[in-house]
């Protein structure tokens, strides 16, 4: 079933097409028996009066009767009278009562009746077919106007049912509306009672998800948090351990990359919980997208320094509407990540601009080997690393750089795509992001 309205509607014209021709069907049936008993209660009282008249001496003729009736007058089984479109022959040879007749090439009914006390037989009929005509026009008249005013019921219908089923529309636009980060509670204000029962599972089901959300994310944020303790007492004791022999241990320095990767997934991971729909919404702000890129440009300059990198920032002042935090993490990651692929005495470049009125664009274009195309989409999974560190850079990574770049861009409502830098020959990783939010997740 595609469509409840118009199974509603099919159903319900359906239903009153039927009881209504079951009705004509009925009235047809009744009306016919009603009308052949009148019928043959004249032709009863017509046979008898006939007889009368021949006992009473009077004269019967052609003109004493219509052209439409036929009769006959039987006396000791001689024809005495009859009507001029009578043959001389019997017209009902049957002693019954009632018979249908054909003569002359019309149908007749015709009553068979004997007198009383005497040999006189009258065959008396009236035309059967004008009978058959009467019964069918009434039922025709009555069948018409149905089938006229069904135009009218199905409109009427339609627009009943589009009226019975509009809070079910309503109910629908008000999800439709509902942002997919947005797990509020639905009102019933102005649903009638049938959707309560549905608005009530649907609100149980959003506070069960969004309990399952919290509970994903204060436990990866509280792991992540408990495991800086030990993994700072890991680094203490790797430093202190490697200062108390002579010779430099690969099996130190091994342990020491480690115990730093582990730190930068921790402190991403921490990022990544950090960035929820609810912080979003009650941290926008007004930011200076060239200051934020200047201050995400120091925050990584050790690394840029540490492999001789060039960086270059192309921009002038653009205000956005953002969360500056997660702004901050999305191009620090973005920087991060060019640096990481990016060979020592390598170039990045990040460029920012007006796309249009209403929105802004980031550009990350790099120098390094790049990404093949058939792995633009799964860099953004979390933990997904193109074949591990597979460029040697040296740099630690756990897979969520991009992750947290992806993420920061759908809470703005933006959009993000990979391509091959057209001037430095490596990855150009290209954000456009609106510059009024507008409160979308709040709606």
């Amino acid at each position: 079933m595609k469509s409840i309205r118009l199974y509603l509607i099919i159903v319900l014209l359906s239903t009153i097409c039927i009881v209504n021709f079951g009705a004509a069907l009925n009235g047809y049936t009744r009306s016919a028996d009603a009308g052949r008993v009148l019928l043959d209660k004249r032709l009863a009282d017509m046979a008898k009066t006939t007889t009368k008249l021949y006992k009473n001496h009077a004269t019967l003729d052609a003109e004493t009767f219509e052209s439409n009736v036929i009769f006959q007058l039987w006396d000791d089984d001689k024809l005495v009278a009859k009507s001029e479109n009578a043959p001389i022959t019997a017209i009902a040879n049957s002693r019954s009562d009632f018979h249908i007749v054909n003569s002359n090439g019309v149908q007749w009914r015709v009553i068979w009746h004997q007198d009383p006390g005497s040999n006189i037989v009258t065959m008396y009929g009236e035309r059967y077919d004008l009978y058959r005509k009467l019964i069918d026009g009434i039922i025709l008249e009555s069948i018409l106007p149905i089938v006229w005013v069904l135009p009218i019921i199905a409109t009427l219908v339609w627009l009943i049912v589009g009226y019975g089923l509009r809070p079910l529309k309503q109910f629908a636009d008000k999800l439709h509306r509902q942002s997919a980060n947005d797990l509020s509670t639905i009102s019933t204000d102005g649903l009638p009672a049938e959707l309560s029962s549905v608005v009530e599972s649907t609100n149980t089901l959003f506070a069960r998800l969004s309990e399952a959300f919290e509970r994903e994310q204060r436990f990866a944020a509280d792991a992540a948090h408990e495991l800086r303790t030990p993994l700072a007492a890991l680094k203490i004791s790797l430093h202190n351990h490697s200062q108390g022999i002579e010779t430099a241990d690969e099996n130190i320095a091994d342990l020491q990359a480690s115990a730093k990767r582990m730190e930068a997934s921790i402190e991403q991971i921490l990022a990544l919980y950090r960035l929820t729909p609810e912080t979003f919404r009650r941290t926008l702000t007004e930011c200076n997208l060239k200051t934020v890129a200047q201050m995400s440009l120091i925050d990584v300059f050790s690394a840029l320094e540490e492999k001789h990198q060039t960086v270059e920032l192309i921009g002038e002042d653009i205000k956005i509407e953002a969360d500056e935090f997660a702004l901050s993490m999305l191009l620090k990651n973005l920087l991060e990540n060019a640096s990481k692929y990016t060979p020592d005495s390598g170039d990045i470049r990040l460029t920012i601009k007006d796309s249009d009125d209403a929105s802004i664009t980031i550009i990350v274009q790099d120098s390094g080997p790049g990404i093949p195309a058939s792995d633009y989409e799964r860099v953004f999974d979390r933990f997904y690393r193109l074949g591990g560190d597979r460029h040697t850079s040296g740099v630690t990574g756990s897979g969520l750089g991009l992750s947290i770049v992806s993420h920061v861009v759908q809470l703005h409502g933006g959009e993000i795509k990979l391509s091959e830098s057209p001037s430095l020959g490596g990855l150009a990783v290209t954000v456009t992001l609106p510059k009024v939010q507008l409160r979308r997740m709040d709606l």
